[in-house]
């Protein structure tokens, strides 16, 4: 499967040019035959951490949902894109995946914040999203330092850990040190592809996204990679060869040596 992820341009509540910066990047991407794209977090919205913001975006909400549907018909390509999402009368971060006019996968950001708890409340469930032969398991931001989301993926039959990040401060150089360190791991240490991504643009108090992408082999080699602070993609073909590759070694598959009988009493 041909994969790309996308380091688009994120503005804070400007909808038009949020919107414009993903369809524009869709219809180039697919052009190039790419069958899947990850968006940063809060790709659509621009990043919201205060209930001002929230009401700001909450108008555009049914209008901004019904586009990127409506854009899912016209491109043969998958896509997941960031936005806030009303759910049961509260506000979740959500990450969509659109296709065919149809939303096919819907992820709620489990871990928030300091500040995003004051305007959301945290997702309480992980879903699979089926594309081809790929299970893809979807991380937002601060959900990526936890390594037991992506084990509970991997164990679910996940191949495939897609991580999408609006991370302001740090140089590119720094970012890309930080992301390459632990995003490595989660694809090693669970023999599953790594995509991930981050915004490029300006915080709502003005600092600057560093933007990064990524794709990972289930090995831990870095295949594709984009860096800067302007809007930038990388593109890989990822193969499930690789995972099967592995998983008929006999000391290369570590998911198959977990011991899920541990007693977790510890002596003092």
């Amino acid at each position: 499967m041909k994969v790309a992820a996308v380091n688009s341009w994120s503005v804070p509540l400007n909808l038009a040019n949020n919107l414009d910066e993903i369809s524009g990047n869709l219809h180039k991407l697919n052009n190039l035959g790419i069958e899947y794209a990850l968006f940063p977090e809060l790709s659509v919205s621009g990043y919201i951490n205060s209930p001002e913001l929230l009401m700001k975006y909450s108008p555009q909400h049914k209008s901004t949902i019904e586009f990127l549907k409506s854009l899912s018909t016209k491109l043969s390509i998958v896509f997941s894109v960031g936005l806030p999402m009303p759910t049961n009368g509260v506000w979740t971060i959500a990450q969509l995946s659109f296709r065919n006019g149809k939303i096919i996968g819907s992820h709620h950001k489990t871990h928030l914040s300091v500040h995003e708890k004051e305007t959301f409340v945290s997702g309480i469930k992980l879903q699979l999203i089926e594309l081809n032969e790929f299970k893809m398991g979807m991380q937002l931001c601060l959900e990526s330092h936890f390594p037991e989301l992506s084990l509970y993926y991997q164990k679910k039959g996940a191949n495939l850990l897609n991580f999408a990040f609006a991370s302001p401060r740090e140089t590119t150089k720094e970012k890309l040190e930080r992301f390459t360190m632990f995003l490595r791991a989660r694809a090693y240490d669970n023999s599953c592809f790594v995509m991930a991504c981050n915004s490029t643009g300006k915080t709502p108090s003005g600092k600057n996204y560093a933007g990064v992408a990524l794709i990972i082999s289930p090995r831990g080699k870095i295949i594709a990679h984009a860096k800067g602070c302007k809007p930038s993609f990388c593109v890989a073909n990822i193969n499930l060869n690789e995972i099967s590759e592995i998983k008929n070694s006999v000391m290369s598959n570590f998911p198959a040596y977990r011991n899920t009988q541990l007693n977790m009493t510890f002596n003092a």
